[in-house]
């Protein structure tokens, strides 16, 4: 029988912190770096172009997600023999997609940049930007099934060791194009091209040196690959939607109004992606115990970590949020040296659009882990799909760019009503229970730890002090509703059991 390691999950987390602290802080000045190196016309070059390459995403996104649930279920299992096969045929699948990507990229791509996206004259540096970055892709692809691997068999520290690696390497890129008298936009999409090659074939050799199901010979089970490829089939569409909401929008943006807003979006789009790995971090150490408890038939066990990944990831993301929100003007003062106009409102709609994303994934991950995912992603990955096309109609209507991103806020938090009723259909989820368990303590702690934060955002005059006071008031206060109305009687009493074996250790030490 499957026993949820609840130790594993606690160092898993812990590390996987570690690794978001120092990733967060490295690239966020990356960015302001970069930002300053390049300009925000070839900022925005970059963000639309490499965005191009990117929207075929879906494809390695969508077989990332099978490869990882047919991994989790063979390890369920204890069947070691069939998760080799399973391994070797995903990287097959991954050799075809990234062929088939080049394709794609090589010839649509290639059609859409030159038909379609504005340079601003910078052509040339576009097309070795767009050469360097579907090649980029092309390695990222190939990594997959390897970096799968490392995160089902919770080896989080070597997540954590090499990602901060490739954070330092990102930093000393922004570094070097900042002092290089070349055409730094060609330079840094060749060495981000280095960079990424690099850190792929360090995934693929540990991979192959420790495991020994990792190390890949062909073979062709035509069986098993139909039901991987039906499995991610439809996972497809969900994918889709994603990328579409991400690179979609930005040349979506780059269509309607340039380059300088796609550099305020990108910058924005940029805090969106650090901050939700706050949540993703935690909620990777959680991810394999879902679909190990599902394929063990640990039921109820599935669901507990369901709710409790649900509400621990938000209030982990809302204590990093809440500041943002409130002082969000002089954050990016402070972090940018020029911010790019519109980048205050774009910072503070994404962010509530990650507040809404985050409970997603637990979602996603239980439905992943039973197998029948037709008509969950058809319904929602359609919904999600129209978050493009209403933005385009929205523009075309003469609204404004910030519009998009409420697009994206009101269909998200639409599919997050719709995932839950799915799970309802397809696992049996208590709907009644999700909302005691998880919506109402989310939104109790919301409003009542923004009360103080917002009274010392309208109290205090001087902007410096306030920043200190607010960014404080902001943290005690959602740490403090969090235990008061956030936790259950027995999560208050685990957390107190824990502190007290800490201060205890810290003693003894």
């Amino acid at each position: 029988m499957f026993v949820i390691d609840q130790k594993r999950i606690a160092k898993n987390t812990l590390l996987l912190y570690i690794r978001m602290g120092l990733i967060m802080l490295i690239s966020l000045y990356t960015s302001r770096v970069v930002l300053d190196a390049l300009g925000e016309t070839d900022q925005g070059i970059y963000a639309t172009v490499a965005g191009i390459v990117m929207m075929f995403a879906f494809l390695s996104n969508t077989m990332s997600t099978a490869c990882q649930r047919f991994y989790a279920y063979e390890m369920g299992r204890g069947d070691f023999e069939e998760l080799k096969r399973v391994f070797s045929i995903c990287v097959t699948v991954f050799i075809g997609i990234a062929l088939i990507v080049v394709i794609f990229c090589e010839t649509l791509g290639l059609y859409f940049l030159y038909e379609k996206i504005k340079t601003d004259g910078r052509m040339n540096a576009a097309l070795w930007v767009f050469q360097c970055a579907i090649l980029s892709f092309v390695f990222t692809i190939l990594r997959s099934p390897y970096q799968g691997m490392i995160i089902i068999k919770e080896k989080m520290k070597v997540f954590t060791y090499i990602s901060v690696v490739e954070a330092l390497g990102n930093l000393a890129i922004a570094l070097l194009i900042a002092h290089s008298s070349n055409d730094r936009l060609i330079l840094y999409g060749i060495l981000m091209l280095v960079l990424n090659a690099l850190v792929s074939l360090y995934y693929i050799v540990y991979c192959v040196h420790f495991y020994g199901e990792c190390r890949y010979r062909f073979c062709w089970d035509k069986g098993k690959f139909g039901e991987i490829f039906s499995f991610a089939g439809w996972n497809m569409i969900g994918s889709l939607a994603s990328v579409c909401k991400s690179q979609g929008l930005t040349i979506l943006l780059n269509i309607f109004f340039g380059n300088a807003v796609v550099a305020a979006r990108a910058m924005a789009y940029k805090v969106y992606s650090t901050i939700q790995q706050f949540a993703d971090s935690f909620f990777n150490a959680i991810r394999p115990q879902i679909m190990k408890s599902y394929s063990s038939g640990e039921r109820e066990g599935m669901f507990k970590l369901v709710y409790q990944s649900s509400k621990f990831s938000y209030f982990l993301l809302f204590a990093v949020s809440l500041p943002l929100l409130l002082e969000t003007p002089l954050i990016l003062d402070i972090w940018l040296k020029d911010v790019p106009e519109g980048t205050i409102i774009f910072t503070r709609l994404v962010i509530i659009n990650a507040l809404i994303d985050v409970l997603t994934s637990p979602l996603a991950t239980a439905m992943n882990a039973q197998g029948e995912v037709k008509w969950y992603y058809i319904i929602c990955g359609g919904i999600l799909l129209l978050i493009l096309p209403i933005s385009a109609l929205f523009l075309k209507l003469g609204y404004p760019a910030s519009s998009v991103f409420w697009v994206s806020i009101v269909v998200s938090l639409f599919a997050v009503g719709v995932r839950v009723l799915l799970l309802k259909h397809y696992l049996k989820l208590s709907v009644s229970q999700y909302l005691t368990k998880v919506i109402v303590p989310i939104c109790i702690v919301t409003i009542s730890s923004s009360v103080i934060p917002l009274a010392g955002e309208w109290l205090i005059p001087k902007v410096t002090i306030r920043f200190f006071v607010v960014c404080l008031l902001a943290v005690v206060s959602v740490m403090a509703s969090v235990y008061l109305w956030g936790l259950t009687a027995s999560e208050r009493k685990h957390a107190l059991e824990f502190l007290r074996r800490k201060v205890y250790d810290c003693n003894k030490g």
